[in-house]
């Protein structure tokens, strides 16, 4: 307490929201408008202005050709990398009028759906209102290529930079996990993220069936 100096850490934590959406965005705008040319700028920025609306063929190209992070293919990685490293460097060169040093940190605690939901469409074909990217977890639905391939790509940054911590929330089916060397899988999954210097992994191992009978019967 005070009388014996104060707080020993005297710090003040931030944390962002929609790390996987800025990426992701960046990568399309890149692939989409230079790379491929499947749209103009004009184009694709319109399309962003109407929520989508008339540009559905172009959105689904984009969710189903562009590369996402998520699935360790570097030049959409790399744009993780670069988003992550301007976030963490903005805020971590910040002090507060108590000579606080601000921490930089990646985690949602639920608030990348509250966000989303005053966020407008953004390039990687997220519609307005949407829910934004979970913590440092891909886009939903972007990550297919298993879980060593995502864990690859979010290795992509320096976790040293978020002193305030980071969060990599993933969703298995239980079946995905029933085999007598489900468990140890699941183990290796996580020693290896550690070892490599990811930070915490949060797991919900559990059907979809399970999920619609609990919204039935509550209790």
């Amino acid at each position: 307490d005070v009388q014996w100096g104060g707080a020993m850490f005297n710090s003040t934590g931030n944390s962002c929201i929609g790390i996987g959406n800025v990426a992701d965005s960046l990568n399309v705008i890149d692939q989409v408008c230079f790379r491929k040319k499947i749209a103009t700028t004009r184009q694709l920025y319109d399309a962003i202005m109407n929520n989508w609306e008339g540009y559905e063929e172009l959105r689904q190209r984009i969710n189903g050709s562009i590369p996402r992070v998520g699935n360790a293919n570097l030049e959409c990685d790399q744009y993780l990398d670069f988003v992550a490293k301007a976030y963490a460097d903005s805020i971590n060169r910040c002090t507060g009028p108590r000579g606080n040093h601000y921490a930089a940190g990646c985690y949602p605690v639920t608030l990348n759906v509250v966000f989303g939901s005053f966020t407008g469409a953004t390039p990687d074909g997220r519609k307005n209102g949407e829910p934004l990217s979970d913590g440092i977890s891909p886009v939903q639905g972007m990550d297919k290529g298993g879980p060593v391939a995502t864990l690859e790509s979010l290795l992509s940054f320096d976790y040293t930079d978020y002193g305030n911590g980071t969060l990599c929330n993933m969703k298995f089916h239980p079946t995905a996990l029933a085999a007598e060397d489900g468990l140890k899988k699941l183990i290796n999954v996580i020693k290896t993220y550690f070892e490599h210097g990811g930070m915490e992994l949060q797991f919900n191992i559990i059907s979809g069936d399970t999920l619609r009978d609990a919204q039935k019967h509550p209790e």
